[in-house]
């Protein structure tokens, strides 16, 4: 008799828990702040769902140039746009530019314009030209009214994305 009791205790604990734990998570929408690897048109694409909750297209992911080393199209907008979450969460992504770590080329933060790389976002082809790259990569920005400030120094480019993410400008 005490087992048959201990039983429906047990259970109806584990339901109400469950119930509970369905009602606290968050809804699609919610989880989907920020960045993310969006694979729902069988493409690969690094998103961001902006502060009004519109998803934007940032980079399209199609070159297969490092699948040898393990990092096919999905692997790296997965890894990427994880990266991207981490430093806005951070505040650590206030400018993209491009330049050099680990002897190669590559995306990166900085803090500044004329800032060095602080954080790598993504790894470039060797002979790929790393301004072009950056000015190419980032489709949200193509044709967009209110897209960030694109500066340039020296010819390298530093794209400002303080206020399109909430950053303060400290």
């Amino acid at each position: 008799m005490k087992l048959a009791s201990l039983t429906n205790v047990l259970l109806t604990g584990a339901i109400a828990l469950g119930a509970t734990a369905t009602i606290n998570q968050p809804s699609q929408a919610e989880s989907r702040r920020g960045f993310y690897c969006d694979t729902s048109a069988n493409k690969p694409v690094t998103v961001y769902t902006n502060s009004r909750g519109v998803p934007e297209p940032w980079i399209r992911w199609t070159s297969n140039y490092f699948r040898d080393a393990g990092y096919n199209k999905l692997t790296r907008c997965q890894d990427v746009s994880h990266r991207l979450e981490t430093y806005r969460r951070n505040r650590e992504l206030k400018f993209i530019t491009v330049g050099k770590m680990n002897g190669q080329n590559v995306v990166c933060t900085a803090n500044q314009v004329n800032g060095r790389c602080e954080n790598l976002i993504l790894t470039l082809k060797p002979t790929e030209d790393g301004v072009q790259a950056l000015t190419n990569l980032l489709a949200w920005r193509q044709g967009k009214a209110g897209a960030p400030p694109f500066s340039k120094s020296n010819r390298i480019p530093y794209v400002d994305l303080r206020e399109h993410l909430g950053i303060s400008k400290e």
